[in-house]
């Protein structure tokens, strides 16, 4: 399926962007669109499932990189500029300090949150489609029901529009009539 392709490098703008096409439909091409409607459910997604997987995987980079920094900073606290105690102990929170600072913990910080971003954005897709799918049969129903068929007009309605224009026209030449008599 080459419509599952998913580029975790493209920017979140990117896949906006993509969204504010796909998503709104022709109203007037329902059949296209019901056809349409699946292939753009399953694209987004198992886009957003990809998404899912890939934040799964930049948490745990996130955490192997915090758990390296821990050691590090532990093994060689000098390069970090701690100062070990009487003891030879280092404060945990000068230790936490470092850890949140360590350019790999910066940086898998960095990644998880775009990944986390995205994951949210594809999940507000498919919410999206889930509900363009309801609307596309509201408007099915609609043309189902002729809510946009044209003016129908009955025999009746027309043997009773010509019996009151007639009507109209007789008021009118009556009192055409009594205008030229009382004139005279």
């Amino acid at each position: 399926m080459s419509y599952l392709r998913f580029d975790p490098n493209k920017t979140i703008r990117e896949y906006e962007s993509e969204l504010e096409k796909e998503l709104p439909f022709n109203k007037m091409d329902l059949d296209n669109e019901y056809s349409r409607q699946p292939e753009l459910y399953m694209k987004w997604a198992g886009w957003w499932g990809k998404a899912l997987l890939l934040r799964r995987r930049t948490e745990a980079g996130l955490d192997k990189a915090k758990a390296e920094a821990d050691l590090d900073i532990r093994k060689n606290p000098k390069n970090y500029g701690l100062v070990p105690d009487d003891k030879g102990k280092i404060m945990e929170s000068a230790i936490k300090s470092s850890i949140i600072k360590h350019t790999k913990v910066v940086e898998a910080e960095e990644y998880f949150y775009k990944a986390y971003e995205l994951a949210k954005l594809l999940e507000y897709a498919v919410k999206a489609f889930e509900q363009r799918k309801e609307l596309l049969r509201g408007e099915g129903e609609l043309w189902v029901n002729k809510y946009y068929s044209g003016v129908q007009v009955t025999v009746e309605d027309r043997a009773e529009r010509q019996e009151n224009k007639e009507t109209i026209h007789e008021g009118l030449s009556d009192r055409m009539r009594s205008r030229r008599t009382n004139l005279d």
